[in-house]
């Protein structure tokens, strides 16, 4: 990796006509391992975009010539729609109908580092999977691996740990730590949890505004006010829940089991569910564990049914037997969903009260007209959630925080009997965190709703859940463990 000093003078970048990002002066030695964190909003994305050359330059100076690498979900996102676009034109070869593999992305980059890398991230049996094919966090590592090894004299990472599993997280900070002191590479990097911060840090700094507001020692800036709050120190808030509207109001579901999987298999290149019983009763809160690629999200698709193998196994959800018939708006009304995967897919960029409302109806984007009641309830909970002055803003005008938490409201917002939360508070900032904390133990302790939560983090994780799933190392494959929890 080339040892460059990056230096920025009075540096202005224009977003658009009216919005710029301010780095100021600032310089980026060779030692340097900066590390910022910023509100959801706040403009930590911009800020990454402008150190990686992305953002036009409108007054001051920048450096030019220079080999920046981003890694950030908005990166992996990028990646999904190239995937698509590739197996979906008119004259696709055999390999474009694969779609892009590991393999395929990391083809050019250095020999010499790749080999650790892809050892160091687990890659190892993934490199000619279809990256549609991986979960979250393999996709994350996948882009990981090919910053570091592409040589790099500057690495922006813009909350890389998010969605990576526990043992993942400790690797790629070793990395992080690693890749700065040996090869002395120039790294920002941008947290949202203070676990994520690198003992190896020289500086860091807090971003507001679109700009650097602060920059300074570490215990400096963890004595600042807001920058307690954003890292997780924030207490939880009481919240009040607004109801749906009446109408919205399902039929009772029989019996005490709203989810039923009986001897569920599962295979692809291994066997991911191998014979699972698993059922959930009214009521009941499970977390949901395993490392990445061990099949949580597999398990959830049997439930939603998104996995075209429910047909082949005995599953019943919300009473209905699947495939015997039932549609799938049939269970779609009974249960709420946050997920990576919906957040790639929400294309739909309409106005954020529209993603709320569409909550209400099940649709990604808004496509029936809603009532006075309905319109004044999606308010009620953009105030909850401190969007109320982006009712109007499109969805991919909001920051990643900002659009995950419009997502944890559209599965909210009917307060459904299933709330489906894959990694939920992924991109959010510690006040965002202790908010949905505190929708989730309200959901909890006013109801019956039943809750399946995936995540990597024991502190997301509510008081007085009663269950837990584990997807444990058991040889070359997983194991499934089922406990129930002491409250």
């Amino acid at each position: 990796m080339t040892q460059r000093t990056i230096t920025f003078t009075e540096a202005v970048f224009a977003l658009d006509e009216e919005r710029t990002v301010n780095l100021g002066s600032l310089t980026i030695t060779p030692n340097d391992l900066i590390v910022l964190i910023g509100g959801n909003g706040s403009g930590k994305t911009s800020i990454a975009k402008a150190l990686n050359g992305e953002v036009p330059l409108k007054s001051g100076v920048a450096p030019t010539n220079y080999h920046p690498v981003l890694v950030s979900f908005e990166k992996q996102m990028e990646l999904f729609e190239a995937d698509y676009e590739m197996r979906n034109s008119d004259c696709t070869t055999p390999e474009e109908e694969i779609g892009i593999t590991p393999a395929l992305i990391l083809k050019d980059d250095d020999p010499e580092l790749l080999p650790d890398l892809i050892k160091g991230l687990n890659l190892e049996k993934l490199m000619e999977k279809p990256i549609r094919q991986l979960s979250g966090g393999e996709g994350r590592k996948v882009l990981l691996a090919h910053a570091l090894a592409s040589k790099p004299n500057l690495i922006i990472f813009d909350t890389p740990f998010d969605a990576l599993d526990v043992e993942t997280r400790a690797e790629l900070l070793r990395l992080i730590n690693e890749i700065h002191t040996k090869y002395q590479t120039p790294t920002v990097l941008i947290v949202n949890r203070p676990t994520e911060i690198p003992e190896s840090l020289t500086s860091m700094g807090i971003i507001q505004n679109c700009a650097i507001s602060k920059l300074a020692s570490r215990e400096e800036i963890e004595a600042d006010d807001d920058a307690k709050s954003l890292l997780g120190y924030a207490s939880i808030p009481d919240v009040t829940l607004p109801k749906p509207p009446v109408k919205f109001a399902l039929p009772p579901i029989k019996g005490d089991t709203i989810v039923s999987l009986k001897k569920v298999t599962v295979e692809y290149q291994r066997v991911v569910l191998d014979h699972l019983d698993f059922e959930v009763k009214k009521g009941e809160q499970w977390h949901i564990m395993g490392p990445n690629g061990a099949g949580k999200s597999t398990l959830l698709s049997m439930i939603t049914g998104d996995n075209p193998l429910v047909y082949a196994n005995d599953v019943t959800v919300f009473g209905y037997r699947r495939g015997t018939g039932e549609s799938i708006w049939d269970i779609k009304k009974y249960y709420g969903v946050v997920s990576g995967a919906l957040h790639l897919d929400y294309r739909v960029n309409g106005p954020a009260l529209h993603v709320v409302l569409s909550g209400f109806y099940d649709s990604i984007g808004l496509y029936k007209q809603p009532s006075d009641e309905e319109v004044a309830i999606a308010r009620k909970w953009l105030r909850l959630a401190g969007l109320q002055d982006r009712e109007h803003d499109s969805f991919k005008s909001l920051s990643f925080g900002q659009q995950r938490l419009l997502l944890i409201v559209r599965a909210l917002v009917k307060n459904p009997p299933l709330l489906i939360l894959d990694e939920p508070l992924q991109g959010l900032d510690g006040y965002a965190r202790a908010l949905v904390k505190s929708f989730i133990s309200y959901v909890m302790q006013n109801g019956n709703t039943s809750i399946l939560f995936v995540s990597h983090h024991e502190e997301d994780l509510p008081e007085g859940f009663t269950n837990r799933l584990s997807f444990v190392k058991d040889g070359d494959n997983f194991k499934v463990v089922q406990e129930k929890l002491t409250k």
